[in-house]
């Protein structure tokens, strides 16, 4: 419908641990682990799903969706492939105004800066703005470039 904002819903797999990548057109891209198994711990769903002793069992709603950084062992670079592949589809489709990629720990921001750097490389008419670990990405107004606007500090990052 035209005027709404576009959301998608991508479920994916890697390294045997289940992700579900959510894009809005308002600019919040979210990124959860869903399910998997730990070797030598369990099930993250045994591990991290709260108890609440006060749940209705129609209320019980099975799954969890974890956005805590836990070590899990997964490869953080091919997961960051999987999640490039399809923000990369969902730019080109959905064509957002903006949006913002931050990390929500210390160990991701380094991941989080190489692959920010990659995607405003193999995107075209957005403008990248690094303010403390968040990555803004603007759309540019039809004709502008990156240079006529300032310089894309993303791009400049994976030059050097």
């Amino acid at each position: 419908m035209p005027g709404m904002p576009s959301i998608e819903r991508h479920a994916f797999k890697v390294d045997g641990f289940d992700y579900v990548l959510v894009l809005r057109e308002a600019g919040q891209i979210t990124l959860a682990l869903t399910g998997g198994h730990i070797p030598g711990r369990g099930h993250l769903f045994d591990l991290y799903r709260e108890h609440d002793p006060f749940e209705k069992w129609e209320d019980y709603v099975p799954g969890i969706e974890l956005f805590d950084d836990i070590d899990t062992g997964v490869n953080a670079f091919r997961l960051m492939r999987a999640v490039q592949g399809r923000m990369n589809g969902w730019i080109n489709r959905a064509r957002p105004s903006y949006f913002v990629i931050a990390p929500n720990s210390t160990r991701k921001a380094t991941v989080y800066n190489r692959a920010t750097a990659l995607l405003a490389r193999r995107i075209r008419g957005y403008q990248c703005q690094q303010i403390d670990q968040r990555f803004y990405f603007f759309r540019l107004a039809t004709g502008a470039t990156g240079q006529a606007h300032g310089t894309n500090d993303a791009r400049e990052a994976a030059d050097a």
